[in-house]
């Protein structure tokens, strides 16, 4: 049986942002196209309290959310593989070596602009 892709979904076909955790621990995803787009996405993430921003990269094909993360921009530092089911995205991220492994899950939040639209006009 093969699996039909479906392409990339819709919130992801410009800079997402993305709230949630790595087992315990709360975090902010940036994820965008690369350009040209079919070269796949890029982005970064940091742990909530820290300063830290740790580079993705990788696929999101259909409901499938492959990424590959860098702490130094050079050298693999983890895995993210999971399953964008609306507006969330969840799986399993796993360390370099394999030594660790934590769930985790995401939520897309809704575009700047979409909150600001929703804003009364002040102006007069």
């Amino acid at each position: 049986m093969s699996v039909q892709s479906t392409g990339v979904p819709s919130v992801f076909r410009q800079a997402a942002t993305l709230r949630g955790t790595i087992g315990d621990d709360g975090v902010q995803v940036t994820i965008r196209p690369k350009v040209p787009a079919d070269e796949g996405f890029e982005g970064e993430y940091f742990f909530f309290g820290q300063s830290l921003k740790i580079l993705i990269a990788g696929d999101i094909d259909g409901e499938l959310f492959q990424l590959e993360e860098s702490q130094d921009g050079t050298h693999i530092s983890g895995e993210w593989d999971g399953i964008v089911s609306g507006d969330k995205v969840a799986g399993t991220w796993v360390s370099a070596d394999g030594s660790v492994t934590k769930l985790f899950a995401l939520q897309i939040m809704p575009p700047p602009d979409a909150a600001a639209s929703r804003k009364p006009n002040l102006k007069h």
